[in-house]
């Protein structure tokens, strides 16, 4: 994990990036606080590919070995390079090496074609930037994974922001979906049907099961049961759950609602990534069906559905006295799998033994 120089993207960068076609020099300010458009730069005469590069060579050889990010309009996407000299001061590399990944997460890494860390000013021309290219060079042609996380960070890119695009969906162009802006895909209308009751009817131990239906980019209802015990959840998921990954909400205290993730041992990798990148923002789009009276409090994911703790949801009578109330045992799994039962402790193991 690179660490982050906490330099951030100025305005004036965004918006030339984002309205600009032509070649952009990109360096950190005076005082070290942001990201901005070299504007000492001079475009060339003509927008061929060798005169861009010919432009470029003879600006940042003057600056040799100051470090410097190009962004360089390329057919009909665009190159992005990171061009920090071996000889440049340790500072200075130090400084651009730990920024590259702020820039392009807020430019939107997916909006460039090709991504290239070069060293030498010899790497500045056209010529080797088309033979890297042919050669399937550092950015290679793209695996199906990556072509597959290139096409969700697409799709959640923000509209109007730094970020790139992003597509709102109808289900969510109330004032209150600034919180559901990540979500990938639109709801059936049943399923949607069934969130909009959430809050009304909180104490049915309602079980709703959906999953994405990627032939027509829709969330659907899989099933809808009500009065499931805990005891038979299991059994209940495991009867009406798709072969892969899986989403549920359960009621399994009044007012309280579980959302539940599974993603089987055996479900293809592109499912796996899909419904990762969509669940954080699914479960915070939920929470704006329910008030104040109503919660969604736990978050349980698992990989088989014979793996699911039930214990997370049990609930039992709150030791303060005259309370009357009923509480959760547990809201979070890895707690509870690091929490004694039963009351036990463990010592702290001894220490090696002095020589």
């Amino acid at each position: 994990m690179s660490t982050q120089s906490g330099i951030t993207v100025s305005e004036q960068l965004s918006n030339e990036v984002k309205n600009d076609t032509s070649t952009i020099i990109i360096k950190v300010s005076p005082d070290s606080t942001q990201l901005i458009p070299d504007t000492s730069f001079t475009q060339p005469s003509s927008t061929s590919l060798s005169s861009v590069f010919e432009q470029l060579h003879s600006y940042i050889s003057k600056q040799y070995p100051q470090p410097v990010y190009i962004i360089i309009p390329y057919k009909s996407s665009k190159v992005f390079v990171s061009f920090i000299p071996d000889s440049a001061p340790i500072k200075q590399k130090m400084l651009y090496a730990s920024t590259k990944n702020t820039l392009l997460s807020n430019l939107g890494s997916s909006s460039f074609a090709y991504k290239f860390a070069w060293t030498e000013l010899d790497e500045l021309s056209a010529e080797y930037l088309e033979k890297v290219i042919n050669e399937d060079g550092e950015s290679g042609p793209l695996t199906e994974d990556e072509k597959i996380l290139q096409n969700l960070n697409n799709k959640s890119h923000m509209q109007g922001h730094e970020y790139g695009f992003k597509r709102e969906l109808a289900s969510m162009s109330s004032p209150s979906s600034s919180a559901t802006s990540d979500i990938l895909y639109k709801f059936d209308g049943e399923l949607e049907n069934e969130f909009q009751s959430l809050a009304s009817d909180a104490n049915d131990q309602r079980l709703l099961v959906f999953n994405i239906d990627l032939g027509s980019e829709l969330i659907k209802l899989t099933t809808k049961d009500t009065n499931v015990g805990l005891n038979s959840l299991v059994k209940k998921l495991q009867d009406n759950s798709p072969s892969g990954p899986t989403y549920s909400i359960y009621n399994y205290s009044p007012n309280k609602y579980t959302f539940i993730y599974s993603c089987p041992s055996g479900s293809s990798v592109k499912d796996r990534m899909i419904y990762a990148a969509s669940k954080n923002s699914l479960i915070n789009h939920l929470k704006t069906y329910l008030n104040e009276g109503v919660i969604l409090d736990k978050n349980l994911e698992v990989g088989d559905l014979d793996e699911l703790e039930l214990s997370e949801l049990e609930v039992v009578d709150d030791d303060t006295p005259g309370s009357g109330t009923a509480t959760p045992t547990s809201t979070s799994s890895s707690a509870s799998a690091n929490k004694p039962s039963n009351g036990l402790k463990f010592s702290k193991p001894k220490g090696p033994r002095r020589r």
